[in-house]
């Protein structure tokens, strides 16, 4: 019995993550104990294969509890392959009004999701690159410890 258990379990390990939204692109800078500098801007490269889909873009900040501001400061840069460059300056929210920080808290530290864009489509194959710089009233922000970036698949 505990053989069929075994050479079943892989199986529903892969129907259980089959149901889960698809992410297609996901990696993690960390910023050490320093935290976050202007000099440190953080890139992401990434291809983008089909430009019919929809995705969600999202940008997850770890900070420590300690973080003194309810926001904070971004400019985005988005690369597209054929040269052209976008940028946008972007607030960060992590806290709301009453300083409840948004997201995951565990420990000393919480990790918040944000939501760049939600259902857009990609108007151009190849490689893409977003660089997130740090551009708020002090340097280095000491208690940002970790930028993300996913792209998320929609299911339509």
């Amino acid at each position: 019995m505990s053989l069929r258990l075994t050479t079943g379990l892989p199986l529903l390990l892969a129907l259980l993550s089959a149901c889960g939204p698809e992410i297609t692109f996901q990696e993690e800078s960390d910023l050490g104990p320093a935290g976050w500098a202007y000099a440190d801007s953080v890139a992401f490269t990434f291809p983008v294969t089909d430009t019919s889909a929809r995705y969600d873009l999202v940008l997850s900040v770890t900070h420590t509890q300690d973080f003194p501001f309810q926001n904070f400061y971004t400019r985005l840069a988005t690369h597209l392959p054929d040269g052209t460059v976008l940028t946008q300056p972007l607030s960060l929210q992590l806290a709301d009004t009453f300083g409840d920080w948004y997201g995951e808290c565990s420990g000393t530290e919480c990790t918040a999701d944000i939501s760049l864009q939600t259902g857009t489509r990609f108007t151009q194959l190849g490689e893409h690159r977003l660089v997130v710089a740090q551009f708020s009233r002090q340097d280095p922000l000491e208690e940002v410890t970790g930028i993300g970036f996913r792209i998320v698949k929609r299911e339509e």
